[in-house]
């Protein structure tokens, strides 16, 4: 390990497994369902945060909703999320860089196959989330929560996160991952929405230049 490396903070990794999900679900842009694979990877254990951030982009200026070291960056533009990963990789001497839509939805499921990784009713989201019912209206704390059955935590809610994949139509194959400045694929929903308008399959497609105070994202490393 470099002594540049250990003057930064550090995202916590996570170890995902190899397996089966099938992606999709009831949204118009979420079919036809299909089944996938997704192989083992390294994955944040919850989304960058500011300080981890700062690290890469000095100047980012901190959300007044989510000003502490250890809360989300969010107002990430996906070239600048890229761009972190491509540095923490030079840091490192690994290749880090975003889930792609496959990964991430495995991820966020944990190996359930319900609408949310905690069942179907809405209701029993509290514990796992933060949203539009219970965050009064502020970014807070992902590991406040309880963290879904692969132990990651703010999957829903909280923010929007980046995945690498272009925003195309079902189905989609694991390598496609995309160049230049396709729309980019955000998954998640936020804690400025109703747990009811998202879900483990709910997908949304922006250009990759725009920014949002409920957008972030979190990385991954390949085995």
């Amino acid at each position: 390990m470099s002594k540049l490396y250990t003057q930064y903070p550090r995202a916590t990794l996570w170890l995902l497994q190899e397996g089966s999900v099938t992606i999709g679900g009831d949204a118009a842009d979420a079919q036809p369902t299909f089944e996938a694979e997704a192989g083992p990877i390294y994955i944040s254990r919850e989304p960058i945060t500011n300080e981890q951030f700062e690290a890469y982009q000095p100047d980012y200026a901190r959300s007044a909703n989510s000003l502490g070291n250890e809360d989300t960056a969010v107002g990430i533009r996906f070239v600048d999320a890229a761009g972190y990963c491509e540095w923490y990789a030079d840091l490192r001497g690994l290749a880090f860089r975003l889930p792609t839509e496959i990964e991430w939805e495995y991820a966020c499921r944990g190996g359930k196959s319900t609408r949310y990784f905690f069942g179907d009713d809405p209701d029993n989201g509290d514990p796992f989330l933060w949203d539009a019912r219970n965050s009064n209206g502020t970014l807070r704390s992902s590991e406040a929560l309880k963290a879904n059955p692969f132990g990651l935590y703010g999957m829903l809610g909280s923010v929007w996160e980046w995945t690498n994949s272009p925003y195309t139509p079902y189905p989609i194959s694991e390598d496609d991952r995309g160049t230049g400045s396709e729309f980019r694929v955000l998954r998640g929903g936020s804690y400025k929405m109703d747990r009811s308008e998202f879900a483990s399959f709910t997908r949304r497609g922006e250009a990759t230049d725009v920014r949002f105070d409920d957008v972030g994202f979190r990385i991954v490393r390949t085995l």
